[in-house]
């Protein structure tokens, strides 16, 4: 880095970072944050400055807090650090007491809404398994046990606040006097996106438009900061983002069910869920049942090799033929993918209030 030691302390810089996962309501932590008076975070959301961006310096870094007012705490909220340990290592070199927060979300049904926004951005691939081989977060970021693992080798547990994506319609108000306790803000503070969900599943109206537009989204920040300022401030405006929901995109019904698409997932990839699941639990001391793809056995293979793991592929034990038989949906092979052209839907995803959910 060539940013001095004392050019860095004038400059407003982030102390909390909320670091993913991925499709697991970061566009609601995102609203709820940007609303709070003592909050401030760039208002085009995420710069992927640790994961991205880091040769960039310190200095670009901080320039999209500059319009910090005196007193606001200030952070970040961008779901890709969490999956990449090299962004871990660098957010503790920038600053070792950043305080850090997660949202983790059934990985199966996770796995579905990454692939449903690829399809609602026109760049969806015919199968699941597909999608993962374009963009390998697909899946990847769904290995909780194993993110958190090195999360935990780098911070201490004291820095790291953990939600539960099911807790966010459960619970949305507790969830936020927990996050603005946890960063230092008054707790109280009922921000007005609290409830305001859209639940429903959309495509685009025309493919080309809409991966003009996510392109323009993801890539401003990368040429200069106040084209990406200006596209957040342009988001905000609450009647333009529904006029750009109504004009791009259409409504979809479909199932509901993330079981009912387990067909979808290749082998190894329910075999590496299932086994992340059941070490999550234990990290966690959490009961995770409703995440199964099938009922938890403590002689399973895949529960086995969760105990005795001490490095991620000794958790990638494929399921035995009986094993599969008995998830629902799943086969032992020759899986398909039945109406590949229909992308999968889920109903507790959160559509929050802008187009773009992170």
């Amino acid at each position: 880095m060539t940013t001095g030691a004392g050019e860095r302390l004038v400059r407003p810089k982030p102390s909390f970072l909320f670091i993913g996962s991925s499709k697991s309501g970061s566009s609601w932590f995102f609203e709820i944050l940007r609303e709070h008076p003592q909050v401030f975070v760039p208002s085009n959301k995420a710069t992927f400055f640790f994961s991205n961006y880091y040769a960039r310096g310190f200095a670009w870094y901080e320039a999209f807090f500059v319009k910090a007012q005196t007193g606001n705490v200030i952070g970040e909220v961008c779901h890709d650090y969490l999956a990449s340990p090299e962004a871990l290592r660098r957010i503790r070199e920038y600053d070792p007491n950043m305080r850090l927060v997660c949202c983790l979300r059934n990985p199966y049904a996770r796995a579905l809404s990454a692939w449903r926004f690829f399809g609602r951005n026109g760049m969806d691939q015919p199968t699941l398994a597909a999608q993962n081989e374009r963009d390998h977060s697909v899946f990847d970021h769904g290995y909780y046990a194993t993110h958190l693992s090195v999360l935990y080798s780098i911070f201490p547990k004291d820095q790291v606040l953990i939600f539960f994506f099911e807790e966010l319609s459960t619970a949305p108000k507790a969830i936020a006097h927990r996050l603005f306790e946890f960063i230092g803000v008054d707790p109280d503070f009922l921000p007005p996106s609290l409830h305001k969900r859209v639940n429903v599943n959309a495509k685009p109206r025309s493919r080309v438009v809409a991966r003009l537009m996510q392109y323009v989204h993801q890539h401003s920040w990368k040429h200069s900061h106040y084209l990406s300022n200006l596209i957040g401030q342009i988001k905000q405006i609450r009647p333009l983002r529904r006029f750009v929901r109504v004009t791009l995109y259409k409504e979809t019904v479909s199932s509901s069910d993330w079981r009912e698409h387990l067909h979808d997932f290749p082998d190894d990839i329910l075999a590496r869920y299932e086994s992340e699941i059941i070490r999550l639990e234990n990290m966690m001391k959490k009961d995770l049942s409703q995440w199964h793809a099938r009922p938890k056995n403590p002689m399973d293979p895949a529960h086995m090799a969760s105990l005795s793991a001490e490095t991620p592929s000794q958790c990638e034990k494929p399921l035995s033929d009986a094993s599969l038989n008995s998830i629902p949906g799943a086969k032992s092979s020759g899986r398909t993918t039945p109406g590949s052209a229909n992308l999968p839907a889920d109903t507790q995803d959160l559509k929050l209030t802008i187009p773009y959910e992170g």
